[in-house]
């Protein structure tokens, strides 16, 4: 081979009737189309009179308009047309439907909540599959089944994989609180609980044909809280430290299930006593939240005992949400 093969030419985009001399400061770089310009080989610059700056050159070029400068210029003047006829078009629509021209920030929080509401309350009925380890079971389900019995019913199915000989006798209340053939019939949301030998990472299913699954309690709860009521689902908050707060609870109950020492238990546990201080629950308010759904089910999942364990107010916390909830397990 003798040199490089040449693959394919580029034609170039605009073609300038003047040759721009750029000043000799530090290097020169060969024009790539310098090849295939064949009308400037022959020029002879040394008869002309360069301009002597960059500026000046590229105003003598824009005393004389390029014609492919004029067709962009057509182009772009075309397309603002357009863009300007549509705004009318809306403009006349929105009168048509009495439509506001601008929505407030009000209105925009309120768009959203609708979004998350309407999504199980447009007659859709939603199914999920959820593996839990009889270990390790999900009572936050148990939890939401009651908190949103009066905004969206959820209807609990339960099986046993292969993996599983026989389920632990301490699940026969839990059993008998998320089952109930009535709401099932008449539930948007129906959760299938399959008892698989999965450790304590409770799986989600979220495609079937992709073996896509979402793993931990916690983070199926935040999932369930974007598809349940609009004031379980914290992420609709406007104060972004309540978020942050909530977060930080979810992630450590998320560590608390995992603990393989018991002096890591006592400090996450000591974590989740500071995050609820002196307040009535892990919010900061008076009203329950999936944070406190999420504590109280790894509560009952890992081996503690409250009055030893737990600080008085956590204690008061623990007895007020089981209470709230209806659930003594």
């Amino acid at each position: 081979m003798n040199g490089p093969n040449t693959m394919y030419r580029m034609r170039p985009i605009i073609k300038l009737r003047e040759e721009l001399v750029l000043p000799k400061c530090m290097y020169r770089m060969k024009n790539i189309q310098q090849a295939y310009v064949n009308n400037r080989v022959d020029r002879q610059l040394s008869h002309e009179i360069e301009p002597s700056s960059i500026s000046e050159q590229v105003k003598k070029l824009l005393k004389c308009p390029l014609p492919e400068m004029a067709a962009l210029e057509n182009r772009q003047e075309a397309i603002l047309a357009q863009l300007a006829d549509l705004k009318n078009q809306i403009t006349v629509l929105r009168a048509q439907l009495k439509q506001p021209h601008i929505c407030t920030v009000r209105e925009e929080a309120d768009i959203s909540t609708n979004k998350t509401c309407n999504i199980l309350q447009n007659g859709v009925i939603h199914d999920i599959v959820i593996n839990a380890s009889p270990r390790y079971p999900p009572y936050s389900i148990a939890a939401l089944r009651r908190l949103w019995s009066d905004g969206l019913k959820l209807g609990v199915r339960c099986h046993i994989h292969s993996s599983i000989l026989e389920l632990p006798k301490n699940l026969d209340k839990f059993l008998c609180l998320v089952s109930n053939s009535d709401q099932e019939r008449s539930s948007l949301l129906n959760i299938t609980l399959v008892w698989k030998d999965v450790g304590a990472d409770t799986q989600l299913v979220v495609s079937p044909m992709k073996h896509i699954t979402m793993k931990g309690e916690v983070n199926i709860l935040r999932y369930l809280s974007r598809l349940g009521p609009p004031k379980f689902n914290y992420e609709l908050d406007n104060d972004p430290a309540t978020s942050a707060r909530l977060d930080g609870v979810l992630d450590a109950c998320y560590s608390l299930a995992r603990c393989r020492t018991v002096k890591e238990q006592q400090s996450l546990i000591r974590t989740l006593n500071s995050y609820l201080g002196k307040s009535q629950f892990m919010a900061g308010g008076e009203s329950i939240s999936v944070a406190d759904v999420a504590v109280w089910s790894v509560l009952r999942q890992i081996d503690i005992q409250p009055q030893r364990d737990l600080s008085s107010n956590m204690n008061k916390w623990l007895h007020d949400c089981s209470q709230l909830l209806g659930i003594d397990l």
